[in-house]
């Protein structure tokens, strides 16, 4: 089984942007004296965690999966995962589980859009997860790295990849704040990731900045306007009423509110957002689904699934999804300054 590369050859200091030395004790700044250590084998360049827990409970809680994982399955570690995080109701995680076990089959409609190429792209999946894009890419770039602000998530990332096979590079860091050099990125992928960051404006700048001319950005997210379902509640159009009734509201029915940290976007948002940057929007549709036979979506979310696939034949339905469905999908490219020599 090939072993899981966790190095890159150009790493940065994502405060100072100078680059870092490795040492003993993992990437070592002078220029702010900064030591980002290597944790389960994963360099960790945070300089904040997600809003979830601190990096210290974080770091914690990953070395308990890391110690799980030693002799679990990558189902018997997510199902530890699920158990030892208390804010997300059972209902939900049973939810979670199987859209996390059917995302690589899921990734591989983006890969195609993508026209990856194994000699020259290089792949960068923003806010990685478990890694069903990097299992989706794998031998389709010439390099492929997933990031997240969540250690935790990367410990199953890695066991998941080690189970599979599969070769990615892993660094643990804020979306926002990456220690890449700026353009060495042919394609950047973010997945449901601009739901979950401090800053949606701020994440679309950094995709651009890192990306080469010409280089693709894909994006997905779950819609604020949608009619049924909300992905991350699993509340009917819960994303219309205002903060503080869909607080209490889903502390009502779900005895935590899930959405305490997410931003609500919707395709009209987002893409007035990339009008900002120097990223010219493709193409923007209604997420696309497939579904892995076997992965244990409850029986009417497989109905509700079954019935959008039929939604996305016709063309005129199609249409109305981007905007009232439950996820949509944006694809953009960085523009080429002519100007430049």
């Amino acid at each position: 089984m090939p072993e899981i590369d966790h190095k890159h050859e150009a790493y940065i200091c994502p405060v100072c942007r100078v680059s870092v030395t490795h040492t003993d004790d993992g990437y070592h700044c002078s220029t702010c004296d900064r030591t980002y250590p290597v944790l389960f084998g994963i360099p960790d360049f945070r300089i904040r965690s997600d809003r979830y827990l601190t990096l210290e409970q974080e770091r914690e809680k990953a070395g308990k999966l890391h110690v799980f994982g030693k002799t679990a399955t990558f189902t018997e570690l997510l199902d530890f995962y699920y158990s030892i995080t208390d804010d997300v109701p059972d209902e939900l995680a049973i939810r979670y589980k199987a859209y996390i076990k059917n995302a690589p089959r899921q990734a591989d409609l983006t890969v195609k859009d993508l026209s990856l190429s194994s000699d020259k792209d290089v792949l960068l999946d923003m806010g990685c997860g478990a890694g069903g894009m990097l299992m989706a890419a794998a031998g389709q770039c010439r390099t492929v790295i997933g990031v997240d602000i969540a250690l935790r998530w990367l410990v199953i990332c890695q066991k998941r990849l080690a189970e599979s096979g599969v070769n990615a590079t892993l660094v643990c860091a804020d979306a926002e704040a990456l220690p890449f050099e700026y353009g060495k990125m042919t394609r950047i992928v973010a997945g449901d990731v601009v739901e979950h960051v401090y800053d949606p404006t701020h994440l679309l700048e950094v995709c651009e900045k890192h990306l080469m001319p010409a280089g693709r950005l894909w994006i997905s997210a779950s819609n604020r306007y949608c009619l049924g379902p909300n992905a991350l509640t699993r509340v009917w159009w819960i994303g219309f009423f205002p903060r503080s009734v869909r607080t209490r509201l889903l502390k009502k029915l779900r005895g935590v509110d899930s959405l305490r940290y997410i931003n609500l976007v919707s395709p009209g948002y987002l893409e007035r957002l990339l009008g900002k940057t120097g990223l010219h929007v493709l193409h923007t549709g209604p997420r696309r689904v497939t579904l892995i036979q076997g992965v244990d979506y409850p029986p009417l979310d497989r109905m509700l699934i079954y019935f959008y696939q039929l939604m996305l034949k016709f063309r005129l339905l199609s249409r109305i999804l981007i905007w009232v469905g439950p996820a949509f999908e944006i694809t953009t490219e960085k523009m080429v300054d002519r100007n430049a020599p």
